[in-house]
């Protein structure tokens, strides 16, 4: 088990308030460098890895360590794969502890989006840690609960973390009955190395989703998830 937690970050103030529309020399421009700055003084992001190796492989599922984990296209990624790299990555309990005026739905947003660049930032610097002291040279990751529902079901969530250990112990994380995170703003997954581009929108139908990051692609998704 490997934690990082005194992972360096840079938030752009001038992009976050370009993405919020946040216009400068404004009242607003004001209210938002104030929050930004209540977070900058406390975060913290964290992450914890594990390297698990694969012991079995089924029809639609693959053992890690010892956990089995039931998902056809997570088998179909990881056929010529032995090694992976299960990971959980957070913007830290200080930053999510930080609050706005109960019922300021704006500063909400705006603190949302900011730990949104926080678990983001950090999520690359893992990837980046990964890549270096693992020497991957080509990769791609799966996530719980990401893509369509059967892609890779989020109550998969529970066995990725005992693989892992106790998260909350270690960076603070938790998982609720219905499988999301606290804090809200973190990523969990398995990387692996691999010699093809794959990201899990790939195989998600859903159109209207705002973090979509590359179009649905059928064929990736008949030859990962069609039976």
């Amino acid at each position: 088990m490997v934690k990082l937690d005194d992972i360096p970050f840079s938030l752009d103030a001038e992009l976050l308030m370009e993405q919020l529309r946040v216009q400068p020399g404004t009242r607003s421009a004001g209210a938002f460098t104030d929050l930004l700055d209540r977070v900058v003084q406390v975060a913290r992001p964290k992450a914890v890895y594990e390297v698990a190796y694969v012991d079995d492989k089924g029809d639609d599922s693959v053992v890690l360590n010892g956990v089995r984990f039931t998902s056809r296209a997570l088998r179909r990624n990881l056929d010529p794969v032995e090694r992976v790299f299960a990971y959980v990555v957070t913007c830290g309990t200080e930053a999510d502890a930080v609050s706005v005026p109960e019922g300021d739905m704006t500063q909400a947003l705006w603190l949302w989006t900011i730990k949104e660049a926080l678990v983001h930032g950090a999520a690359e610097y893992l990837y980046g840690h990964l890549a270096t002291r693992y020497q991957l040279s080509h990769w791609a990751a799966m996530h719980p609960g990401s893509g369509d529902a059967d892609v890779w079901p989020i109550e998969q969530q529970r066995r990725l973390f005992s693989l892992l250990g106790d998260v909350e112990a270690l960076i603070g994380v938790k998982l609720t009955d219905s499988m999301l995170m606290v804090p809200t703003m973190s990523e969990s997954g398995i990387v692996f190395a691999t010699e093809t581009d794959f990201a899990t929108c790939q195989v998600c139908h859903r159109e209207d989703c705002p973090r979509r990051q590359a179009p649905f692609d059928e064929a990736v998704w008949r030859t990962l998830c069609a039976d």
